[in-house]
């Protein structure tokens, strides 16, 4: 991914994704318009093969614009899209430009199609869900939706009677784990939207004066602001890790660690922003809400921290190096990049 194509994408999201603009779309109002101009611009192919349209990148070249599309505070499922039009493409589909939610349906007796939470579900147009060994392209369309906790008007969790309501189905790669995939995917969102918290308290801390001069010349708000730069820096460090790889499917260890260090920053960094900002921080005066609440539902969706946490100290305890090392050994052998 090179510069002057980042710099060409950022500058129209920046376009697309005004601050009315992300409103409106959290509403449900123009998001099928707001997708079809984010889609036109050719990136949401950029990990399928350049002989089937695509560009052919690797999941770590397109980290950035996963990053991005979180920093600029688009909407819908941007990085889940990219993945799944790959992933879909290697089973032999070919999309049509539908924006795709990716998700793992819960265990349950019956035939029927549960998936809980689903950032961004009622903004999709196809979900691609993990199901008893399969993935199932089910039209959102055909489910019953119930409005999802921190953005109700644009996630759901979601219904459908059966596997027959899919348009298209395949078996599932062992490579292809959904969790995995959204918590990647979950990751590099919140480490974009974090930055955009981050650099909005600045601005403002820089504007807002108090007692004759700008609130950033005080020690207190100079300390905040320095935890609020350090724990977006180190979620932007651990999101790339998760997306670490040549090929377009995360590991599952390296995406657990990306999203539980991405969750922990977040609960931080939204604290400390709304801190910073007092009391107009919450009201619709200012954008903040919409990606600290944006925040608050990654952190809760796909993998939680819990479920990271215990991932990866399962795969530390499965492993005996009989050296006596076992945790440097499993961050250098399992956590490295290069041992992606």
């Amino acid at each position: 991914m090179t510069d002057s194509l980042l710099d060409a994408f950022e500058r129209a999201l920046a376009g697309l994704c005004t601050d009315e603009q992300v409103r409106r779309s959290e509403a449900g109002e123009d998001a099928d318009a707001q997708w079809q101009a984010v889609d036109a611009l050719g990136f949401t192919d950029a990990l399928m093969p350049a002989e089937q349209g695509g560009a052919g990148l690797s999941l770590d070249d397109a980290f950035p614009l996963f990053a991005a599309a979180g920093r600029a505070g688009l909407s819908h499922p941007f990085a889940e899209t990219v993945i799944a039009r790959a992933l879909l493409a290697a089973a032999g589909h070919a999309h049509r430009g539908e924006c795709l939610a990716i998700a793992t349906a819960q265990p349950r007796q019956d035939d029927a199609i549960v998936c809980r939470e689903v950032p961004g579900a009622l903004l999709a147009h196809q979900v691609l869900v993990a199901w008893r060994g399969e993935w199932l392209l089910l039209p959102r369309a055909l489910a019953q939706a119930t409005p999802g906790a921190w953005r109700p008007q644009a996630s759901a969790s979601l219904h459908w009677s059966s596997a027959a309501q899919a348009v298209f189905r395949t078996a599932a790669d062992a490579d292809a784990d959904a969790t995995a995939i959204c918590n990647a995917a979950h990751a590099a969102g919140m480490a974009g939207a974090m930055a955009r918290v981050q650099a909005m308290s600045i601005a403002y801390v820089n504007d807002r004066r108090q007692f004759g001069r700008a609130i950033s010349q005080f020690q207190a708000m100079q300390q905040e602001l320095s935890v609020l730069a350090e724990q977006a820096d180190a979620a932007a460090f651990g999101a790339r890790l998760g997306c670490a790889g040549a090929g377009f499917l995360p590991r599952p260890l390296l995406a657990a660690a990306a999203k539980l260090r991405c969750a922990e920053a977040a609960s931080r960094v939204a604290a400390i922003a709304h801190a910073v900002h007092g009391a107009i921080g919450i009201t619709e005066a200012l954008a903040l809400g919409l990606f600290t609440r944006r925040l608050h539902e990654w952190r809760a969706c796909g993998g939680t921290e819990t479920d990271c946490a215990t991932a990866l100290g399962d795969a530390l305890f499965a492993q005996d190096t009989g050296a006596g090392q076992e945790i440097l050994d499993f961050v250098r052998l399992r956590l490295a990049p290069a041992s992606a």
